[in-house]
């Protein structure tokens, strides 16, 4: 029998068993349908997994050992120089795992009388120059927040008090040290307070000696949320975990480490991903059994059919191919149809390689259906039920 033929009767198969054929047809569909959604569903889930750890920023905050006071700690400038790496030469650095490191150290002054400095890593170090606090910054031309993080010798002024300095530079005498340095103006600050100079958080005031200061504040953010728990461990060998009752007298210094949210959406995704996972190789496992018991029972309702097929001379394979190939009509239309819909529906390409793995696992199920039927023997064929 040829090609054709055997086209032909496969072609009026299906149109006797119209319904049953347009029912495993959209099974077909259904199932490449169901299995690319699923996927791109974990795809999504995969991306905002990825997201979040690159774009979510875990705050850490410094506090005492007991984890109450993080606005007047006394905190010595060394472990500030720690955070930002630049104790990197001593072996004691934690610059690798954190980021975005925020300080503040405030120095009295003796004059400008009534004026205080604060030193500053960056504008957001202090809360008094958030804009959501009415505070405006403005830098000079050639000036911007970079400068904050160098050794020069600059400082932001009261807006209002702009006038006293009309030279441009101001000489500051710290309290403490009486030590007195010309502080060149880079810029303003408006809606701020109005008796607060702000200099470079290293400011160096004397070229000759390192200088170590306490300091009020400070805070950084986690490195690299991929290794969460590597760097809090890292953290947690220069500064302390806070405790109420027993806060580590080696350690006076503990860190907050607000990372709740952060790892109860990362459960979460997992979660949904460990699910989604689950769920994938049970539908592939479901299609292939419509795949086996459509093929078995269409193939049964034509036995009668085989075995007059086999009576005129057509060999057991050819029976196979002509039952297998019925199933393949059905199976890769649908299949198509699937595609179509998860294409239309997903926005863009879904992907191919699982919607090919569904239509395989449904023709695997229909070749061992069909594989079975045309196996029995010829005379128990002719005596099956019309």
């Amino acid at each position: 029998m040829g090609k054709c033929a055997l086209l032909w009767v496969n072609l009026l198969a299906l149109l006797r068993r119209r319904g049953v054929c347009l029912l495993l047809a959209a099974l077909s569909a259904g199932g490449v349908f169901a299995v690319l959604s699923l996927s791109g569903l974990e795809a999504r889930q995969v991306a905002a997994l990825a997201e979040m750890e690159t774009s979510t920023v875990i705050s850490c905050v410094v506090t005492d050992g007991k984890g109450m006071n993080m606005e007047n700690l006394n905190m010595i400038s060394a472990m500030v120089d720690m955070l930002t790496g630049r104790r990197l030469e001593s072996g004691c650095t934690l610059g690798e795992y954190v980021k975005d490191v925020r300080a503040r150290a405030t120095v009295p002054l003796t004059s400008p009388e009534d004026f205080t400095l604060r030193r500053i890593l960056t504008l957001d170090s202090d809360p008094a120059l958030e804009a959501v606090n009415g505070a405006s910054v403005t830098f000079y031309p050639g000036w911007d927040e970079s400068v904050l993080d160098t050794e020069a010798l600059v400082c932001l002024v009261p807006a209002d008090s702009l006038a006293l300095w009309p030279e441009g530079k101001v000489t500051m005498t710290a309290e403490i040290t009486g030590v007195a340095a010309e502080l060149e103006i880079i810029g303003t600050v408006s809606g701020g307070p109005g008796n607060v100079f702000y200099c470079p958080f290293y400011a160096k005031w004397q070229a000759e000696i390192t200088e170590a200061f306490p300091v009020d504040a400070c805070s950084f953010a986690i490195g690299d949320n991929a290794r969460l728990d590597e760097c809090k461990a890292e953290i947690y060998r220069y500064f302390s975990q806070p405790s109420l009752s027993q806060p580590d007298p080696y350690l006076p210094f503990g860190v907050l480490v607000q990372d709740e949210v952060y790892l109860s959406t990362r459960q979460e995704i997992l979660e949904n991903l460990r699910l989604l996972r689950l769920l994938l190789p049970l539908l592939m496992g479901l299609m292939g059994c419509v795949g086996f018991f459509g093929a078995y029972l269409s193939a049964k309702g034509r036995r009668r059919e085989f075995a007059v097929m086999r009576c005129l001379g057509m060999k057991r394979r050819q029976v196979f191919v002509l039952a297998f190939a019925q199933q393949a009509m059905l199976t890769i239309p649908g299949g198509l149809i699937g595609l179509g819909l998860a294409m239309a529906l997903e926005g863009g390409v879904p992907a191919l390689g699982r919607a090919a793995l569904v239509c395989g696992v449904i023709l695997l199920g229909a070749a061992l259906a069909a594989l079975g039927v045309t196996r029995v023997n010829v005379i128990k064929l002719m005596k099956a039920e019309e």
